[in-house]
């Protein structure tokens, strides 16, 4: 299961993310390399849009390649290129890969530029598709014996893109962050494998070398998915932080809330689940940790303290997690809501709880009604600065609960 944890050497994968992250902003925007890296790894286009050399030529087999990938990133914005990518692509293709007395031409194993020229075959289609299909068919197989691994794995993508079955030898297990990155481009034309080992690839190799620009735009794509479309929690070993990142990411999941103006069908009424008081958060939670937490804990109390006795909301044993769950409303402070979590765990970590062995975290799940976003960031760091609290979720109320008047009047009737 990858999550974001320590590699041997001791960095954490937003730290590598980071370094390659700085290391990509470093290369001119108008070099094949970048304009590669553009396309196979989206993000890096905020920083800057790949641009053309001064004067690019169509008899330039880089500079059809580059036009390749600005077509393939805006094919809008870029649609008067594509009369000089047709020209290019029809001039590159009648060239020998051999020239008498001198040997290889410069494209024979140039894996950046023949993938982008695929790319453009693919995009022009018809006969021109057709013809460079046939032109690389000629040298390819030959031309990666002496390539890094995941260079071979971009000349097998330039076939596969072309509709060529063609089979070439590549190094698959030394290839893994290409592979993944340019699947997850839609070339999917490589076996599925471990998304951990791609993880300790991407860690390992981020250390140990310094890399080609586009091997880090796939490394950065790499991990950009293994963060974004895999599983964020494991079902065999839960931990907090992959909790935190679960309840974090609950605003999304309301897309599918159900909020109707009128019913689904005809057997049925109109449905709004709001969200009204703070048991209808812990029934949230409650939905979500429950499959995952088979000793979850829910509504218990604690041990007396005088003529106090202490109920906490949901407790996960496992983890040795409490966790709380308060409603901001509308005329309600963050004040008022720190000073109950700090009564809460004054009273769940006593000294010498009989519990202390059970239970020594309490995670804070806020479900702020009123949505004062801009107060969230303060009221995170005064909570987490108390004692026994491992961390904070703050959750605005999703926009598809639009109340009218007459729900916020039936809210206020079932104010704890």
């Amino acid at each position: 299961m990858v999550s974001l944890k320590s590699n041997p050497a001791g960095l954490l994968l937003q730290d590598v993310f980071a370094a390659l992250s700085a290391k990509i902003r470093q290369i001119s925007a108008d070099t094949i390399e970048y304009a590669f890296s553009a396309w196979l790894y989206p993000a890096s286009r905020s920083q800057q849009m790949p641009v053309l050399p001064l004067n690019p030529a169509v008899n330039n087999y880089s500079h059809v390649a580059q036009i390749a990938f600005l077509l393939e990133i805006d094919s809008e914005h870029n649609s008067d290129l594509l009369p000089t990518l047709i020209d290019g692509l029809q001039r590159t293709a009648s060239r020998s890969p051999m020239i008498v007395g001198v040997g290889p031409a410069a494209f024979y194993n140039d894996a950046i530029a023949l993938f982008g020229l695929a790319l453009g075959a693919r995009h022009t289609g018809g006969q021109t598709k057709k013809d460079i299909a046939k032109w690389m068919r000629s040298f390819v197989p030959n031309s990666v014996g002496t390539l890094p691994p995941w260079k071979q794995s971009l000349m097998a993508a330039a076939l596969f893109v072309l509709e060529d079955d063609t089979v070439i030898a590549v190094d698959h297990v030394h290839a893994l962050e290409m592979e993944l990155a340019l699947y997850s481009r839609g070339i999917d034309c490589f076996s599925p494998t471990s998304s951990d080992r791609i993880y300790q690839a991407v860690c390992n190799g981020a250390i140990r070398e310094g890399g080609d620009i586009a091997l880090t735009a796939a490394r950065l794509q790499s991990i950009n998915y293994l963060t974004n479309h895999l599983p964020t929690i494991s079902i065999n070993m839960p931990t907090i932080p992959q909790i935190v990142q679960v309840l974090s990411n609950l605003t999304p999941a309301f897309r599918r809330w159900v909020w109707e103006d009128s019913a689904k069908t005809k057997t049925s009424v109109p449905q709004k689940w709001d969200v009204q008081n703070e048991y209808h958060v812990q029934s949230l939670l409650y939905f979500i940790l429950a499959p995952l937490f088979p000793d979850l804990e829910d509504e218990f109390y604690l041990e007396t303290t005088g003529q106090l006795n202490p109920r906490a909301d949901i407790g996960l044993p496992s983890v040795n997690l409490i966790i709380e769950v308060k409603y901001l409303r509308q005329g309600k402070s963050f004040q008022k809501i720190l000073e109950e979590i700090a009564s809460d765990a004054a009273l769940y970590f006593k000294k010498e709880s009989v519990y202390k062995d059970k239970y020594n975290q309490m995670l804070v799940f806020l479900w702020d009604d009123s949505n004062r976003t801009h107060e969230h960031g303060k009221f995170k760091i005064g909570a987490c600065s108390l004692n026994n609290i491992s961390d904070v979720v703050v959750m605005a109320r999703p926009g598809v609960i639009n109340r009218n008047p007459a729900n916020l009047k039936a809210t206020k009737k079932g104010m704890i």
